[in-house]
């Protein structure tokens, strides 16, 4: 399939996508009725999209076109109130969390949709294995080459991403180690990670081509990079998040990524090269493993920073951009997140060293997220 012409969009608007946990009580292990639930609503969505992800313990909410997040936030909460509304009939509940903390990869079932039948057959194992939660957010662009400048922008703080929705401690009924855990699971993947290197839009369109003519790809959606870029919706799409704990946790990330979005393409403080990102990997694994408390290493100067640290200085740099998007409310509430100095992740270690077992660490999540925005 070619390559579709990089659909111009107004630039900083905003599209959100969540990925959530169905799960059935009182076990509180990941249920498989996602496509019940998903027709017991499709007649009440209108606005946004409530569909299947990978198996059937996935239910992904996406929002249309957004221009702030006022509007992204309200078209989520009204799929999340049909969803609680279907989920209560059918005696399932949702959550988020970037990963449930025990289920069993082996008993999930793919979706019937031929174009995970394929990835079934081309992945095997690693597809069920892919039953983990995330939020993508996508912000619009006037061209091509705003998209590949802005990619490169946002792979700088990719790993300040990771740490604010690290929300995955737990796998497979054990503790990682990590804060996310969530993105280790894509490392078998020969797409993962970051992008190849290009300069241009019409240098990717002649890596795109490439890739294709290998027959290893069919389209853009089959390319699972930590940031890529979306021509069809005219945007550039970040997919590293866990999906956070709460509604309103997500609205602030995106909040932060539209803002960024707005100062790196305002301001143009980076030409870019290819050596910027020689300790991509180093930084991204700090944040996966370490989450707030995470070392970043400038490739050029050597200084090292937390995470933390890191965060709050770039909430600063992209205050003023985000008063001009409305998404001041957002940077503020992650201020105010930055003080508590504890992570989500953190926050279910310690609810878990208080003496709580996994099952009630999810019906907890379920409680939050049913909670108001």
């Amino acid at each position: 399939m070619p390559l579709p012409d990089f659909h111009v969009s107004d630039p900083f608007t905003l599209g959100i996508e969540l990925e959530l946990q169905v799960v059935n009580p009182p076990g509180y292990d990941l249920s498989q009725d996602s496509s019940a639930l998903i027709a017991a609503v499709k007649n009440d969505i209108k606005a946004g999209e409530v569909k299947h992800d990978i198996t059937e313990s996935m239910l992904e909410l996406a929002t249309g076109v957004c221009q702030n997040i006022d509007q992204a936030a309200a078209q989520i909460s009204t799929m999340q109130q049909s969803i609680l509304r279907a989920a209560a009939e059918q005696h399932i509940q949702i959550c988020g969390g970037g990963t449930h903390p025990f289920q069993k990869w082996q008993r999930q079932e793919v979706c019937n949709d031929e174009r995970y039948a394929v990835t079934l057959e081309r992945f095997g194992y690693l597809i069920l294995q892919a039953t983990v939660f995330g939020q993508h957010v996508h912000v619009g662009c006037r061209s091509g080459d705003d998209a590949i400048y802005l990619l490169h922008g946002l792979s700088h703080f990719v790993p300040h991403f990771i740490a604010l929705a690290a929300s995955s401690p737990y796998m497979q009924g054990t503790d990682t180690k990590f804060s996310s855990s969530r993105l280790n699971i894509f490392s078998g993947f020969p797409d993962n990670g970051q992008m190849p290197w290009v300069n241009s839009w019409q240098e990717f369109e002649g890596l795109f081509r490439r890739l294709s003519h290998t027959s290893m790809i069919d389209s853009i959606k089959d390319l699972h990079w930590d940031i890529r870029p979306s021509p069809h919706f005219g945007t550039v799409e970040v997919r590293v998040m866990d999906t956070p704990l709460t509604l309103a946790h997500a609205i602030n990330i995106a909040g932060l990524i539209q803002a960024t979005a707005h100062w790196l393409l305002t301001t143009r403080p980076y030409k870019h090269q290819e050596q910027d990102f020689l300790l991509y990997r180093f930084n991204r694994f700090q944040a996966c493993r370490y989450g707030m408390e995470g070392i970043l290493t400038d490739v050029h100067t050597g200084e090292q920073k937390t995470l933390a640290e890191d965060i709050a200085w770039l909430l600063e740099r992209v205050a003023p951009s985000a008063r001009k998007l409305g998404a001041s409310s957002a940077i503020e509430d992650l201020f105010q997140w930055l003080k508590q100095e504890k992570s989500e992740a953190q926050k279910m270690r310690d609810f878990v060293a208080d003496g709580g077992s996994l099952i009630t660490l999810v019906e907890r999540h379920c409680e939050l997220w049913a909670s108001a925005p």
